[in-house]
């Protein structure tokens, strides 16, 4: 039984781990937002679907950002942060 609550956990702790391991961060300023599409593009040419609840209208082109994503399955790069560049 203890063998397997290591395994077990050990598991878990492997699964927690390649999971943040997929989200990446890009850096730049915004050059364009497109509020009815949902899309934010920096100035390096990507463009990123941003998450539910964010408010478009907040981000401004020039602005310095860096945002947390993810690419899904079919190429697109879905935000989860969108934060000042520090």
């Amino acid at each position: 039984m203890k063998n397997l609550m290591i395994a077990a956990s050990a598991a878990a702790l492997l699964a927690s781990s390649s999971l943040a391991a997929l989200a990446a961060e890009a850096s730049g300023a915004i050059s364009s937002v497109d509020a009815a599409a949902g899309t934010v593009t920096l100035d390096s040419g990507q463009t990123f679907i941003l998450p539910t609840g964010l408010n478009a209208a907040s981000l401004q082109p020039g602005e310095s950002v860096t945002i947390t994503y993810e690419e899904s399955g079919d190429g697109k790069m879905m935000a989860s942060e969108v934060a000042p560049k520090m």
